[in-house]
């Protein structure tokens, strides 16, 4: 089914099937509560992966850290691990093979009120959409800003979970949206670098890749992890650590990661160009070799 997006004048293409609580069902049929604690408070958590030519890539990893927000909430998934991914799989299989997939969990419905007590029945709901390319990003690069909205202090919230309250995101992406940009890059309060919007940041000076690391209050994304791992094993220069405005300012090159984007070149930043203003060396260099391993033994062009 097909709706028409008044803002960006583009067709969104709504998935045929979704996974609702147990059940693969049309997606203009699915309905979750009203009373449903995801839906009035913004109590969960949610996974977005990819699937290239059918394989989820980096599946466990995601699983890895679903299973550890719902440790964290305190919320029991009453399917196995083994189960989520044979539904996963599923969704591939029904809704095709080069998709992105959102596995969403909410405490779910009850009475009113804040009392997780109240709440026994978790929501678990299996999206998926097109994984398409913005091409301009690869080819030119995109635009990025710092915003003004601080990141949520680490200590009122958990950073390490990919909660259903983005409200801190959306805001920091308003922001964004208002300069023109592609991606805004969030400070703590602290004035240190910590992530976009919905992304992690990376930095390149002098052949030596850096990110913020995670106290400083950021989630340590699946992608994110990835690009360390394959810095390892090119041998390229990696480190978390504390990063200021300044050094990304001053880099040789800028880019962020998530796992539907993957490895996306910062060539403008706050309105100046980034590095030489083109896609950077090392950047091109981790995306092609990140590419390789998500289409694994497949030699169709990407």
């Amino acid at each position: 089914m097909k709706k028409r997006n008044l803002l960006l004048g583009e067709n969104w293409q709504m998935p045929d099937i979704v996974f609702l609580n147990g059940e693969f069902v049309p997606a203009c049929e699915a309905k979750i509560s009203v009373f449903d604690h995801g839906f009035l408070y913004g109590d969960g958590f949610f996974e977005t992966m990819r699937s290239y030519h059918g394989r989820i890539f980096l599946l466990e990893e995601h699983l890895d850290r679903l299973f550890c927000s719902a440790r964290a909430l305190e919320m029991k998934i009453p399917w196995e691990r083994k189960d989520i991914k044979r539904f996963l799989h599923r969704m591939v299989e029904i809704n095709g093979d080069n998709i992105l997939l959102r596995l969403t969990v909410s405490r779910g419905p009850g009475p009113a009120g804040i009392d997780p007590r109240l709440y026994s029945k978790p929501t678990i709901v299996i999206t998926s959409r097109e994984a398409a390319y913005n091409e301009r990003w690869y080819n030119e690069g995109a635009r990025a800003v710092f915003v003004r909205t601080l990141r949520n202090l680490a200590g009122a919230t958990l950073p390490e979970v990919k909660s259903l309250n983005f409200l801190n995101n959306i805001l920091a992406k308003q922001e964004t949206v208002r300069a023109g940009a592609d991606e805004g890059f969030m400070l703590n309060y602290r004035g240190q670098v910590t992530e976009g919007t919905v992304s992690n940041v990376f930095a390149v000076r002098d052949g030596c890749l850096a990110t913020p690391s995670l106290d400083c209050g950021l989630l340590a994304g699946i992608t994110r992890l990835k690009v360390l791992q394959l810095a390892s094993e090119y041998r390229i220069p990696a480190m978390e650590t504390v990063l200021l405005k300044e050094d990304f300012w001053d880099a040789d090159e800028v880019f962020y990661t998530n796992s539907g984007s993957e490895i996306v070149p910062v060539t403008t930043l706050d309105g100046m160009p980034a590095g030489t203003g083109t896609p950077g060396r090392i950047t091109a260099f981790l995306l092609e070799k990140y590419r390789r391993h998500a289409y694994g033994n497949n030699n169709q062009k990407w």
